[in-house]
């Protein structure tokens, strides 16, 4: 295996290692709240704690990568996040054992960051949108691993052995990343975000995702309930649901690769047809439940394939504008933005249903997908082949490695 594959492998399993908690924990929900007596919203608090950990750190460590290298953050990261889940293992009570999750999370947000600047400085521009879906794929990965995994663990020894065996794989796994990953930093270090926001294109990059992430979380949140209430069963209703996340890791791999397409020239492209594929599928869902409720698990698909797509090409997006320089942070921020008004978006959209009903989810969907596609249009054609500033930022960090510049 060559270094990049070697690279990439890594990436994708330290981010399944990290996941295995970020969205396997509901698998042991009940064997959680039962050792802590916790209701439902103490179930639901001790598992945002391990987002709410990582979502406040994920721009500290892009700037950290920037100035210190990958490989330094991800042990650093690597030892906190395996800390923190030996420590949830070991909790006395469900708020040390939240407190603890929160401290796994804040170390683990070094796996998203380091990787994803490492494979946008290892790969050249025609291949940076495959292996950025190829690792955005481990997210949805790790959650399906982890709902296998930590319930046999918890079969064997309870919440503590699930806990330790998680600190294992997050650990181990990161630490196996930082052997391979390059140590490339900025040749100007700096603070803050270095005048990040105000580079061409960014500020309408992060609108795209909270325009994206929306529709994102809305969809994933209420979907079942939405086609159930529409007439599906609840079997379909949960076949449905796994279609959704079983489409959603694909439309990852196949969107990097439409971004890849014509010399790196694809990626607002590839935005924009993730935006037009979910809006017309979030509009003829509705009609299709209404004619026949199963006809809604065949939207199903280009739902998911639009809905859940834009994540790896928008990070892409977002390192390829700041620059070798600045990467690890415009991730940084992009991650946040999407992370933070994600989970923002679930509670919102549940707003909105209450008030009119679970229509309102096809309803969100179109609009701020349709919104989001109005976005890339005044945003104009990406190409990275045409902006001489990002072919020079990225030319130092690239020798060697095919990057234009070299």
């Amino acid at each position: 295996m060559n270094r990049s594959k070697l690279i990439l492998a890594l990436a994708v399993a330290s981010q399944v290692g990290f996941s295995l908690i970020t969205f396997g924990l509901p698998s042991i929900g009940s064997d959680i709240r039962s050792q802590w007596h916790l209701g439902p919203a103490g179930f639901g608090a001790v598992f945002a704690a391990v987002g709410v950990g990582s979502a406040v750190a994920l721009i500290p460590a892009g700037m950290l990568v920037d100035r210190l290298g990958a490989r330094r953050v991800l042990i650093a990261g690597g030892l906190v996040n395996a800390g923190g889940l030996t420590a949830a293992a070991f909790a006395s009570s469900g708020l040390g054992f939240g407190g603890a999750l929160f401290v796994a999370g804040v170390g683990g947000s070094a796996v998203p960051v380091a990787g994803m600047t490492s494979l946008l400085r290892e790969f050249e521009p025609t291949r940076r949108g495959l292996a950025l879906g190829l690792r955005q794929l481990a997210v949805p990965l790790g959650g399906t691993v982890g709902s296998v995994l930590l319930p046999a663990l918890v079969a064997v020894g309870g919440v503590r052995a699930a806990m330790l065996g998680a600190s294992a794989a997050a650990g181990l796994t990161a630490l196996a990343f930082a052997t391979v990953v390059g140590d490339d930093r900025s040749e100007r270090p700096s603070r803050g975000l270095d005048g990040l926001l105000r580079l061409p294109r960014m500020r309408p990059l992060l609108l795209l995702g909270l325009l994206y992430v929306s529709a994102l979380g809305a969809v994933l949140t209420f979907y079942a309930q939405a086609v159930h209430s529409a007439g599906l069963s609840p079997g379909l209703a949960v076949f449905g649901f796994a279609a959704l996340n079983i489409t959603a890791a694909l439309s990852r791999v196949v969107w990097g690769l439409v971004a890849d397409l014509d010399g790196g020239s694809g990626r607002l492209r590839a935005l924009r047809l993730t935006g037009i594929v979910a809006a017309l599928s979030a509009v003829a869902m509705p009609f299709a439940l209404a004619v026949w409720s199963p006809l809604g698990l065949a939207v199903t698909l280009p739902l998911a394939f639009g809905v859940f797509g834009f994540n790896g090409v928008l990070y892409l997006i977002a390192g390829e504008i700041a620059g070798a320089d600045r990467a690890g942070r415009a991730v940084g921020v992009a991650s946040t933005v999407v992370f933070g008004w994600g989970a923002l978006s679930a509670p919102l959209a549940g707003l909105v249903i209450e008030q009119t009903g679970f229509g309102a989810v096809w309803v969100i969907a179109a609009v701020t997908c349709t919104a989001g596609v109005a976005v890339t249009v005044a945003m104009g054609r990406s190409t990275i082949r045409d902006q001489d500033r990002i072919l020079d930022s990225w030319g130092s960090a690239g020798a060697d490695r095919g990057v234009p510049g070299d």
